[in-house]
Order: C-alpha cells, then structure tokens, then sequence
C-alpha cells in the first residue's frame, strides 16, 4: 500500500474533487431534463427518445474498459481537463446541430466524457478518505450528487427551452468544476498501470460488488422510467405522482450520511444486508402502499435504503483498492449505471407487458432478492482478493 497523505491533502482533494462533480452535475441534471422536452416540442417519436437516451450510457459502458490505461499515460488531471472541455463542447453541439440524429452521437460523446469524468473524480475522493471515515465521506458525496443533480432542472422554469440561455447556463457549470482543480494535489504516480491491473482484472476480483451496484442502477433507471405510470394507473395524479418521486430523492440527498456514519461505526455488510432485505421488502408494499398516506413514509425510505448500496458499496471499493485499481473500480461501477439504464427500462417494460403494472414493484424485489442469495453463496464476500500493493 502507498504511504498514507497528511490530513490537510487528504481533506484539500476530497473537497476539491466533489466541489469538481457538484458543478458539473447540475448540467447534468439540466441536460437530462432539457433534451427529452425539446424532443418532445418537435414531436421525435417515443421509442427514438428511448434510443437517444441509451446513447449516454452507451458511452459510459464503452469508454470505461480504456479509462485507467489513459489516466496512466495522461494523468488524472490532464483527463479531467480534457473531460470538461469535452463536455462543454458536446453542450455546445447540442444547440448547434438541433437534429435527432446528430444527437445519437453527440450523447455518445457526451456520457463518455461525463462518465470519465465522474470515475475520475471518484477516485480522487476515495483516495483521500480513509478506512475510519469513508463511509460517511461516500454519504456526504452522494447525498451532494442527489442535491446538485436536482438543482438543475429547476433551471428551467426560469430560463425556458428555447434560445441558448439553457445550454449556456449549463456550459457554465461545467466550465466551473475546472477551478476546484486549481486546489486539488494528487500523486499522479499512483494511479500508474501496474502488471495485473486494469478493468477486466477489477471485474474478475469483484464481480460481487458489482452487482450491488448494479442493484442500485436498476432501480434507479426503473424508477425513474416507470414509477410515475405506476402511480397514474393506480389512480394517482401527475402532481401526487411527482412529489412522491421528490420524496424518494430527499431520502436519498439527506439520509446517505447517516448511512455512512452506520457503515463505518458498526459493519459495511451489515448495512449493505439490511438495506437490501428493507428495499425488497418495501418495493413489494408498493403494490398495497401506492393508494394510501403509507406510500409517503414508504417512498422515503426506499430512496434511502436502496442508494445506501451503492455509498456503502463506494467505500468497500476504497477500503480494498488503490492506485490503477481504484480508477479501474471507479470506471467499472460507472459502466453499471450505464449498463443499468440500458437493461432496467427494457426489462421493467417487458415484466408489464406480460404480468401488468404490479410488475414495476415485483422486478425490483427480485433484484435485490438475488444480491442477497449471491452474498450467502459467496459467504458474504464482495472482493475476491485485495488490490496489489
């Protein structure tokens, strides 16, 4: 293991890189919101909106594999830089070439250089915290993602969806992520390639883990795509349906310290165990729970307990890998949400069209019902060996 970073560097690089993802993140938040209603304005089919969507992912799952050898030639900061440029350039094109089809390839670049981008700066975060307090440091950075992803689309009710406001507003934001950088000291030496390192090998020694992750994912994509049908067809309004979904992202925004606070002072499988046996078990009351003032109390928790595997998982993934690895970890859990968006909406809408809207609860029960038989089977081990040292 490298020799541990004094405190105040260690502090200095986790600030600076979530302040990095924060800024960057409320253009994310805007874009995702932004471009399905500018499709929509110009009546692009439904299922061309789907495939434009995938589009992102996509190139989060592609550009991972090649992530940790780049960081090793370049350096992390040269490839954050990089990124953001990237990313602003690809929000530019956006409003420049306004057609369907040229938007397929822009999303392809852009969820790439955002991917990299986000794999990068959490490596950075998980190597400055340690193992007493990663937890709690994984809670407050993903309790600041769900904050900053929100902010930006309340961004346009003010700005609107016409014009350039909206887009430049967002070049804006990612154009500000560079500064935290100016602050950010890291040893570019330790993230170089060593010999049995890289994406593959990462797979290889925790693919567990990986599914966790993947839980989350899954639940998010579906969630996001299918709950406010599932909440309309059980007799909901569009109003009801979209403060219940707020609910669920406040849970996640202000709970995920605690939970971190929880993984670190009693047991991160004890956690990541509980969390799963509550969500599955919460997803299946959904179907009894959606027409009555139980679905409030019900949803907050949910959003809590289902984005607790995915803080907890973050800091098991700091506590076992550093260097090369952690970068190839860090881009392999981004290529599960990419990989997430891609299977959970297809198999959500397949699940409906076979058994009806019950299935939206069902199929997420399922999901963490499997992370929890692979954890028994595995004796309750996420990693198969520890990174090198």
């Amino acid at each position: 293991m490298s020799a541990p970073l004094p405190f105040a560097q260690r502090y200095r690089t986790i600030v600076a890189a979530i302040a990095t993802i924060a800024c960057c993140d409320i253009a994310m938040g805007l874009t995702l919101q932004l471009l399905p209603l500018l499709m929509e304005q110009n009546k692009v089919p439904a299922w061309i909106m789907g495939l434009n969507a995938a589009m992102a992912p996509l190139g989060i799952m592609l550009g991972g594999p090649f992530l940790p050898r780049l960081v090793s030639r370049l350096g992390s900061k040269r490839v954050v830089h990089v990124s953001i440029v990237a990313i602003m350039l690809t929000l530019a094109c956006f409003k420049l070439f306004p057609g369907i089809w040229a938007w397929f390839v822009i999303r392809f670049l852009f969820g790439m250089a955002a991917g990299t981008l986000f794999t990068v700066s959490e490596a950075w975060i998980l190597s400055g915290a340690e193992t007493g307090s990663r937890g709690r440091v994984m809670g407050f950075y993903t309790s600041i993602l769900a904050i900053t992803f929100s902010v930006g689309p309340l961004i346009i009710p003010f700005t609107g969806i016409d014009g350039w406001l909206p887009w430049l507003i967002g070049i804006a934001c990612v154009g500000a992520s560079a500064i935290p950088l100016a602050f950010l000291r890291i040893s570019e030496d330790a993230f170089q390639h060593k010999e049995g390192s890289g994406f593959v090998a990462f797979v290889r020694r925790a693919p567990l883990l990986l599914f966790a992750v993947g839980t989350l994912t899954f639940f998010d994509a579906v969630i996001l795509s299918f709950f406010p049908i599932f909440g309309l067809r059980s007799g909901l309004s569009v109003e009801q349906v979209t403060l219940i979904l707020g609910v669920a992202i406040i849970g996640n925004a202000l709970l995920q310290v605690p939970i971190g606070l929880l993984a670190d002072r009693w047991s991160r499988m004890g956690v990541i165990i509980l969390s799963a046996v509550i969500t599955a078990v919460l997803a299946m009351t959904l179907i009894w729970t959606i027409g009555n003032w139980l679905i409030w109390p019900v949803m907050l928790i949910l959003g809590t307990t289902a984005f607790a595997i995915y803080t907890v998982a973050l800091a098991i993934l700091g506590d076992h890998f550093e260097g090369p690895d952690l970068i190839a970890g860090a881009a392999a859990f981004a290529a599960m949400w990419g990989i997430g968006g891609l299977l959970g909406p297809p198999i959500a809408g397949a699940a409906i069209d076979a058994f009806g809207i019950n299935a939206i609860p069902v199929t997420i029960s399922l999901v963490y019902v499997v992370l929890l038989l692979g954890l028994s089977l595995s004796g309750g081990k996420f990693v198969r060996s520890l990174a090198h040292g």
